[in-house]
């Protein structure tokens, strides 16, 4: 998704490492992409900071049905070796982080139950990936050109959709009894990663399987801005009687409110525009809009939560609490 230049530019002869070749300075999301695999210190026009180049695996791709207009084969086996090469470094990285925290917080060694310790991780680790990207300004610049310009990055979009999405994979397997509406929300939103994995984004239209697929990076681009939400929901564990939790929690519903409203209107015009182009109606945009309720069930009960949410726990919160999804 970051597909145009940064609104940083240094002019000079000597290049560290954090300057692309073109003299931006690198933001975070660049830095995440390195770990991809690139083409060095080569950029492409207005391409990210180092450019990219997809993931080969020649016995999964002799697997799957040649490229076609809106399928991409290449593209699909990039993005599932880079699902499954991200997901082993984000797991890899939140057991570590959580001996590291129990060795050095006390408060954080005394939860209890035990398991919700990994909960707490999953989160602030689900937040530091959505923070790179919600505040790397090449990525809402970028975020420009792809839905207003219809202009999409074919492995760039697609690899922030991953960054997006693989830490609700990763808890599936590794946090322990999480909510039924929480599992509905991961395995959907991974479904949808991965669907839009494999196909063209470059084709012009928002009609059918395409318009589903850039819409499902849209809704992981308002999500992404949420990031708040799973840095109050990881410390409202750990510090569970700090008085400035009144106010975080607030400042995470707003933030999650106007996400939310930006994201929902976006969708509810886009399905008009699909409905009223009624000639080319297909199904799949209402599939992808019963996968999507189950997004929005669980972000009202989040929403709810937050604004019932009292330092402490009251019996309000606790009402909400017993239905909500504890984790974003």
């Amino acid at each position: 998704m970051a597909g145009v230049r940064s609104i940083y530019t240094i002019g000079s002869n000597i290049t560290p490492w954090y300057i692309c070749p073109n003299g931006e300075l690198m933001e975070p999301l660049d830095i995440i992409h390195t770990v991809f695999p690139n083409k060095g210190r080569e950029t492409a026009g207005d391409n990210i900071c180092f450019s990219a180049r997809p993931f080969h695996f020649s016995p999964l791709r002799r697997l799957l049905p040649d490229s076609s207009v809106y399928f991409t084969p290449d593209e699909l086996v990039d993005g599932l070796v880079s699902i499954l090469v991200i997901s082993i470094c984000v797991a890899i990285s939140i057991f570590f982080a959580k001996e590291v925290w129990n060795t050095l917080d006390s408060k954080f060694s005394s939860i209890l139950p035990a398991h919700k310790k990994m909960y707490v991780v999953a989160n602030m680790s689900k937040a530091a990936l959505l923070g790179i990207l919600a505040l790397s300004p090449r990525y809402w610049l970028g975020s420009y050109n792809c839905f207003v310009l219809d202009e999409f990055q074919a492995i760039e979009t697609k690899r922030c959709g991953i960054i997006y999405m693989v830490t609700d994979l990763v808890a599936l397997f590794i946090v322990a009894k999480l909510p039924r509406t929480t599992i509905f929300h991961h395995i959907t939103t991974s479904t949808v990663i991965v669907l839009v994995c494999g196909v063209n984004l470059q084709v012009k239209g928002w009609n059918g399987l395409l318009g589903v697929s850039k819409m499902g990076v849209l809704y992981g681009l308002f999500s992404s801005a949420a990031f708040p939400v799973n840095i109050f929901l990881a410390l409202r564990v750990v510090y569970p009687d700090a008085k400035w939790l009144k106010w975080f929690a607030k400042f995470s519903l707003l933030s999650y409110i106007i996400c939310c409203a930006f994201n929902w209107s976006i969708h509810a015009v886009w399905l008009a525009r699909v409905i009223y182009d009624w000639r080319n109606l297909s199904i799949f945009p209402f599939l992808y809009m019963i996968a999507i309720y189950f997004l929005v069930t669980d972000d009202i009960v989040l929403m709810k939560w937050l604004c019932y949410y009292r330092v402490g726990g009251g019996k309000e919160e606790r009402k909400i609490k017993d239905t909500s999804m504890e984790d974003n």
